[in-house]
């Protein structure tokens, strides 16, 4: 715009007019500004001195019931043929869950069922030879009972023969002495005497012979009591081989069965959570089938992680603060808590790897961890009237209290560490 269409005396009125009326305040005494300066720096030394504040830490963790949910895992590769269960079901201990098909199929066939069908065969005529080798043990000691009852029969004949010439020779003996005193006598002639006597020995001779019988009888009796122990213990032997044999292939069988299909069976009573495959879909070594709450009453704790410069402020029985990520604490607010259990072990890789909110290996800050149990006092939520219970797995933090100090040390915490940094060596 050309300033020539105006004058020089407008444009410096314009410039210099007044907006408004100066109002000049009066400022407050000084000895005011003194006694306010005061007072905040004595309530500042009362608040530094007399005033205190705990150390606080927050720990992530999740929530677990006691016993924890039993994980049923996939063995081997392979593929689901049979689901026997579904989320909800109460299954017994031993009751399958699951059929997974784990064979595999070369150009001569599926090698379980080979191997499966030679071992059945093998079973077959081990079971054929046991049977044989019974019966033949059974007609073999019938036989040789027979035998010995034959034997036994013969010895108690020749026993009661014997009994009777033992008779006889006694009185044959009588009747040779009788005879030799009437020879004496002279009623009878030598020639009869001679007759009787030899008659007598006869008899004696005869009587020698049967007794030879009844031993030879009662040795045959006692070889075949050994020889039917020794043929029984030796079909024994032989049986017990086969059925040890026989044991072997069985357990091949079993075996052969589980190269072919594994039957996946529940190991506890308790009721099925979670169901993680469906028919046709594969699984390899490791992976979660179905998860089963044990039947039994759980209690409800929470599992944290720790860094090790909060263990040694850390004592059993302590309260804490729970805030859970599904129930946000600005509309639930904080629930309380107790410390149950604290680690004195710090918790491996392998621990952790079990928990999904422990932390992981850090490689750029290394950090060791150590595990938190905490007892919640509240299980269960209330929301719009709705009661709402608790489930493993639910996220968590909590708040621990841990060292207490005046206001004045936390301010002076630098100091003490600019102190032992230039501190010497310490002797003693």
């Amino acid at each position: 715009m050309n300033s020539s269409l105006y004058r020089q005396s407008a444009i410096t009125h314009r410039t210099n007019v007044w907006k408004g009326k100066a109002l000049l305040v009066r400022g407050l005494p000084v000895w005011v500004h003194l006694l306010i300066t005061a007072i905040f720096l004595i309530s500042l030394t009362l608040l530094l001195t007399f005033g205190s504040y705990t150390h606080r830490v927050t720990v992530s963790g999740e929530l677990a019931s006691v016993p924890r949910p039993v994980t049923v895992a996939s063995p081997d590769q392979g593929f689901v043929i049979n689901k026997f269960v579904s989320p909800g079901d109460n299954v017994k201990k031993g009751q399958p869950l699951y059929e997974i098909d784990i064979s595999r199929t070369t150009r001569s066939g599926v090698v379980s069922v080979q191997h499966r069908q030679s071992t059945q065969e093998q079973l077959r005529i081990v079971d054929d030879i046991i049977g044989r080798l019974r019966e033949n043990r059974r007609i073999t000691l019938a036989t040789l009972e027979q035998e010995k009852a034959s034997y036994a029969a013969a010895f108690e004949h020749s026993t009661k023969i014997l009994k009777q010439a033992a008779s006889g020779l006694k009185e044959m003996k009588q009747n040779m002495e009788s005879y030799r005193r009437y020879q004496q006598a002279g009623l009878i002639n030598r020639d009869q005497l001679s007759q009787q006597t030899s008659l007598f020995y006869q008899q004696q001779n005869d009587h020698l012979t049967l007794s030879g019988q009844r031993e030879q009888n009662a040795l045959q009796v006692l070889a075949l009591e050994g020889d039917i122990r020794t043929r029984a213990a030796d079909f024994d032997n032989e049986i017990f081989r086969m059925e040890m044999q026989r044991s072997v292939l069985a357990r091949q069988n079993t075996e052969d069965d589980a190269s072919g299909t594994l039957l996946i069976t529940s190991p506890v009573n308790g009721r099925v959570d979670t169901v993680s495959l469906t028919l046709g879909q594969s699984t390899r070594s490791g992976d979660t089938l179905a998860q089963i709450i044990p039947d039994v009453k759980p209690h409800w704790e929470l599992v944290m992680w720790i860094p090790d410069s909060a263990l040694p402020f850390i004592k059993t029985d302590a309260p804490v603060n729970i805030r859970y990520s599904a129930f946000p604490s600005e509309k639930f607010g904080l629930f309380p808590g107790r410390i149950a259990e604290v680690s004195v072990t710090p918790a491996g890789m392998q621990e952790r790897s079990h928990w999904a909110s422990a932390p992981g290996a850090d490689t750029g800050i290394p950090q060791t961890w150590y595990r938190l149990t905490i007892t919640p006092d509240v299980t269960h939520f209330v929301w719009q009237g709705q009661r709402l219970k608790a489930g493993n797995g639910l996220r968590a933090d909590c708040t621990l209290f841990l060292e207490k100090r005046r206001l004045w040390q936390w301010v002076l915490s630098p100091l003490y560490e600019m102190r032992d940094s230039t501190r010497g060596a310490i002797n003693g």
